[in-house]
């Protein structure tokens, strides 16, 4: 077969001949041209890159993740109509950013201020992502960090807070476990969190004889006065935020009967007081706590 040939007489088909008016067809208009234009100049993607001036950020992403496990901060889930401010710390997939400016606002496609943002991110790299693809990425798969409470009273009342009407109710306590069963001494942030209208000292004095200690000595940990609080609306408040965390196990009582405690949570103490005192206060109701990322989180 001669290849050349063959070449030639395809390209000398008629069906290829075509005329300038059919070749412009394939041509874009020049307005075309410019929207195309100016699409490929926006399509820009902000790119990581590291942070050389991180060492001044290093001890803020400390300073948060330890006020996040002690209670003083939480997160918060945001909802689409919230805007983004500069100086805030917000999560998303699960590491810490810092949002630490805004560049000048300008309008985006669908009519929301945006702009090109410097983002610390706690692994040491920074971008300059927009504001708007930021929120969208905190709003699917992140939360905001709050700022910290004022700094308050361990006590849930000062004494000059406490009227002729108020009635002491009894002490709210967390118990640690100095169980001797590996099952249990292996776990390192254990608490009983419970309330009794006695001393707590009269409370667990048989502890090594009560399924709900587990049936071994225990070691009190904390215990706070309550005024004007039902004990059962403290059980039932404590169970539902740290349902996720409660710790499960059986324990065989005195006289060989299987017994499943449902007091005891595997949850830093740190947390454990700012749960507390937000059933003082009457804010425990908006938080659940993460314990993936153990810190309590406002729903």
């Amino acid at each position: 077969m001669d290849i050349d040939k063959e070449l030639e007489t395809i390209w000398e088909d008629p069906l290829l001949d075509l005329s300038q008016k059919e070749l412009d067809l394939f041509d874009f208009p020049s307005d075309m041209k410019k929207v195309m234009e100016s699409r490929n100049k926006a399509d820009y993607v902000a790119q990581r890159k590291l942070c050389e001036d991180f060492d001044q950020y290093r001890d803020l992403f400390v300073q948060v993740h330890e006020d996040l496990r002690k209670g003083w901060r939480s997160l918060v889930r945001i909802s689409k109509t919230v805007n983004l401010q500069a100086g805030h710390f917000y999560f998303i997939d699960g590491q810490m950013l810092l949002l630490e400016s805004i560049g000048e606002t300008r309008r985006s496609s669908n009519f929301l201020p945006d702009a090109r943002t410097r983002c610390i991110y706690e692994n040491g790299t920074e971008s300059d992502i927009l504001l708007q693809t930021l929120r969208k990425n905190v709003v699917g798969n992140g939360y905001a960090v709050t700022n910290t409470d004022e700094e308050t009273e361990r006590l849930f009342f000062k004494q000059k807070d406490i009227t002729d009407e108020d009635k002491e109710t009894g002490y709210i306590y967390v118990l640690q476990s100095l169980s001797e069963d590996p099952n249990i001494s292996k776990e390192k942030d254990l608490y009983k969190i419970g309330f009794t209208k006695n001393t707590v000292e009269e409370r667990i004095a048989n502890a090594t004889h009560e399924p709900t200690y587990l049936m071994a000595p225990v070691k009190i940990a904390a215990i706070y006065k309550v005024i004007n609080l039902h004990s059962q609306k403290f059980e039932d408040l404590v169970h539902q935020i740290l349902k996720n965390v409660q710790f499960q196990i059986k324990v065989i009582d005195d006289k060989g009967l299987l017994h499943e405690p449902k007091e005891w949570f595997v949850v830093p103490l740190s947390i454990v007081d700012a749960i507390i005192r937000k059933i003082a206060d009457g804010t425990i109701i908006n938080y659940s706590y993460n314990s993936e990322l153990r810190c309590l989180e406002s729903f």
